[in-house]
């Protein structure tokens, strides 16, 4: 069953959106003069709309897909069950109509034989000895029939449920088709937004690639001890590589993807061995799946130096101080999610002018590095 999850995408055009790449930027760089306000360059709210709701879609019919291909499994194993039976059955059988036939030979050898009842009465010691052989006799071509009758109405009762389960089976398989459809229909349209959102960023860092004003106030982790993010007044010079992101693919095919990459490059770290957990996070709620474990490294060492348990983001808490979290795949879901909620899909300027204002610049620098090294 399994094996039909491995690609439901197939129908969607092949044109994944992709992470930014040099060579669009070089042309955003070129194109798009330096000029203020910088805002109208920003992922437009309009796009991070699209992106949400396209996001919300993929995970609604994604959760209807898997229903649907859990139900299916659940079937399938009844209907092994039921054929198993039905073949066990036809195994016994022919033993038991083997049996039947034996005795019914005897018990006519017995009625059709010379003098029977005197070949009997003779060879029996009392008449309770004749009388239990005769009731001996009939029991036994009885029981034999009654076998035989059991065995026939046990294969026609699953004969019954064969066809009923069968009939079930193509009903389950025609809605997870469905489920399929549009799974495949709302990844291409959180894909589109992805493209969009990503020209839009390569806009506004182009706009922005000479601007060295700190922001105002600490964002998500300006306070954090633990940032390497510490350098004030650069420009941004490091771009996001392409990396291939391509969401027009089953979750179980991007985890596989990126699940590997993510925990190479975590490798010998805290984080280690969490790269499907980061992967799903990411396929989940529509954020590049490098974005998260960058972040992790520029405040933490990769979760080395915590702000507060599982905390290697330097997420700040409301009143104060920093979050803390009960595991690393609490944490995980949790920032990936946040991510999305409050910086959108991947990096760009205005996210890390958000996350961390006084060296926003240096940290756009850094976390770009780490994600190209992914």
């Amino acid at each position: 069953m399994r094996d039909s999850k491995r690609s439901i995408i197939s129908v969607v055009a092949s044109k994944p959106a992709r992470a930014l790449t040099c060579a669009a930027l070089a042309v955003a760089f070129a194109a798009t003069p330096v000029l203020s306000p910088v805002s109208a360059y920003a992922v437009s709210a309009e796009t991070q709309s699209e992106l949400s709701s396209a996001t919300e879609q993929v995970e609604a019919s994604a959760k209807a897909y898997d229903e649907a291909v859990a139900k299916l499994e659940e079937l399938q194993a009844k209907i092994d069950e039921n054929t198993a039976n039905i073949t066990e059955i036809e195994a016994q059988l022919p033993e038991a109509q083997e049996r039947a036939s034996e005795a019914l030979k005897e018990l006519y050898k017995f009625q059709k034989g010379s003098n029977p009842l005197a070949g009997l009465v003779l060879n029996a010691e009392s008449l309770s000895d004749f009388i239990t052989t005769c009731v001996y006799m009939d029991q036994i071509q009885s029981s034999s029939n009654e076998a035989i009758e059991n065995l026939n109405a046990m294969q026609q009762e699953l004969e019954q449920q064969k066809v009923e389960l069968d009939q079930a089976k193509t009903q389950l398989e025609q809605e997870k088709q469905t489920a399929a459809d549009a799974l495949a229909t709302a990844q291409q349209l959180r894909a589109d937004a992805q493209a969009k959102a990503e020209a839009e960023a390569a806009a506004e860092l182009a706009a922005m690639a000479d601007d060295t004003t700190p922001g105002t106030g600490e964002g998500e982790s300006g306070g954090n001890p633990n940032s390497s993010a510490g350098t004030s007044g650069e420009s941004i010079n490091v771009p996001v590589e392409s990396g291939g992101v391509n969401w027009n693919v089953s979750r179980e095919e991007f985890v596989a993807e990126w699940g590997p990459r993510i925990d190479a490059y975590l490798e010998g770290s805290p984080l280690a061995g969490y790269g499907n957990t980061f992967a799903s996070a990411a396929w989940q709620y529509g954020v590049d799946p490098r974005w998260s474990p960058a972040i992790s490294c520029i405040e933490s060492t990769k979760g080395v130096h915590c702000a507060n348990s599982y905390n290697a983001w330097g997420m700040s808490a409301s009143g104060g101080g920093w979050r803390s979290f009960g595991s690393w795949e609490e944490a995980i879901d949790e920032h990936v999610s946040y991510l999305k909620r409050v910086y959108g899909s991947t990096l760009t300027p205005a996210a890390a002018k958000k996350y961390c204002p006084p060296t926003w610049q240096d940290w756009y620098n850094k976390v770009a590095g780490q994600m190209n090294l992914i």
